[in-house]
């Protein structure tokens, strides 16, 4: 298990263990973003009646055939609904009928005249304009039609599916459940946010930027920091198995004799997958079951960290909830400078984007500060183990981390 693997038959291993978890029913209001556990049937018709998409007059379209601004033609009104309203009753020729945007139409009405075509005197009403049969009518069932499928098994839930799923007569919806994570940073020299910082000790900056990235996909998190000491790291992994389905730790992935967070997960029936891949950063990222959960195993340092998360970790705690790979949007970019690798392995590359004139400019991010690099990349690049390097100028895919600010060259 020591020996490394490649990047995707890791990415496999570790999706192939990822089980979509029990689906749990919520109000739409609490579903944007998550995956639909089951078919959804429309209760009602929507419209409910043939309503009018205009403030104007429901009419008989044969009443207003030779219409004209030269050749008006007059009706009379004999009442007046909006949305909301009750159905009226009945037109007949030679009759009209007030409605505002949304009233339900009378019946005996086909069309509806537009206000800016109608003139009304009294309760004689001067129409200017044609209006053919549909005019300005949305009709019964035109958006959903009661027991036809409104959306399926898999389905992300985005505002405008749960608008329609709300006016097909649900209220709840049933949705894979959402994976709760449990983020142990391993370390001694590891402290805190806000607590004050003592000598050789260090900020858990890691901690703060797995949690962030769970939150951003909604998935809710709970972190903390443990000692590098085996009994504590395997006492904070015991606690955590009770309330998360997901465990994350960062650091004490490697093997040297401060890096105990793989035995002390050992100590507590660990099922080991992987514990090296061929990637570059990310190579010491191990991968397992406890108490049937997956533990992600991430290296320490800041880059492998985030790497290891978002190629391995986030895949799969998104196919946990039901949702498939990619995490992010895949486009093409063209590379602003050469990136160099090592044949077998997966090289991961951040970098930032400048546009051009189609497609953006990929700028790789090296040397300097890993953390700055870290907080100023917009999108990575994926250089695959079958290639040794990609050549500047070349077209590439890229993974989109944030809608891009394009930088200036």
């Amino acid at each position: 298990m020591d020996t490394a693997i490649g990047f995707r038959e890791a990415l496999s291993m570790t999706l192939a263990h990822a089980t979509p978890l029990t689906a749990e029913e919520l109000p739409l209001e609490a579903a944007l973003g998550r995956t639909l556990a089951g078919e959804i049937l429309a209760r009602v018709d929507c419209p409910l009646h043939a309503t009018s998409r205009r403030d104007g007059y429901a009419v008989v379209s044969e009443d207003l055939r030779h219409a004209a601004p030269d050749n008006p033609v007059t009706l009379q009104v004999t009442g007046r609904s909006g949305a909301g309203d009750a159905l009226a009753g009945r037109i007949g020729r030679g009759q009209a009928h007030r409605v505002t945007t949304g009233a339900p139409l009378p019946q005996g009405a086909d069309a509806v005249l537009s206000e800016e075509y109608a003139a009304l005197e009294g309760g004689s009403l001067h129409c200017r304009n044609t209006a053919e049969p549909g005019r300005n009518i949305l009709l019964q069932g035109a958006d959903i039609r009661a027991g036809e499928r409104v959306a399926s098994p898999g389905a992300r839930l985005g505002p405008a599916l749960l608008a329609l799923i709300a006016a097909s007569g649900h209220a709840q919806v049933r949705v894979v459940g959402n994976p709760r994570v449990s983020v142990i940073a391993a370390g001694s020299e590891l402290v805190l946010p806000g607590e004050p910082l003592g000598p050789g000790k260090l900020y858990a900056s890691n901690l703060v930027q797995i949690s962030a990235w769970l939150a951003r996909f909604g998935i809710p998190c709970e972190a903390g920091v443990v000692a590098d000491r085996r009994g504590e790291i395997a006492r904070a992994l015991e606690r955590a198995l009770s309330r998360c389905d997901a465990l994350i730790t960062c650091g004490g992935a490697w093997g040297s004799e401060k890096d105990l967070t793989w035995n002390a997960a050992l100590d507590l029936g660990l099922k080991g997958i992987y514990r090296r891949v061929r990637m570059s950063p990310g190579k010491p990222v191990g991968f397992g079951l406890l108490a049937g959960k997956p533990l992600f195993l991430l290296p320490g340092g800041p880059s492998a960290n985030e790497t290891a998360f978002l190629m391995l970790a986030l895949p799969a705690l998104l196919r946990m909830r039901g949702e498939g790979p990619p995490a992010f949007p895949r486009i093409g970019a063209r590379l602003a400078e050469a990136v160099r690798g090592e044949r077998g392995w997966t090289r991961v590359v951040p970098v930032r984007l400048a546009a051009g004139p189609d497609p953006p400019e990929a700028f790789p991010l090296r040397g300097g500060s890993v953390l700055r690099s870290l907080a100023d990349k917009q999108a990575l690049v994926v250089l695959p183990e079958e290639r040794e390097s990609f050549a500047a100028g070349e077209p590439v895919t890229i993974e989109l981390l944030e809608v891009p600010r394009f930088h200036g060259r």
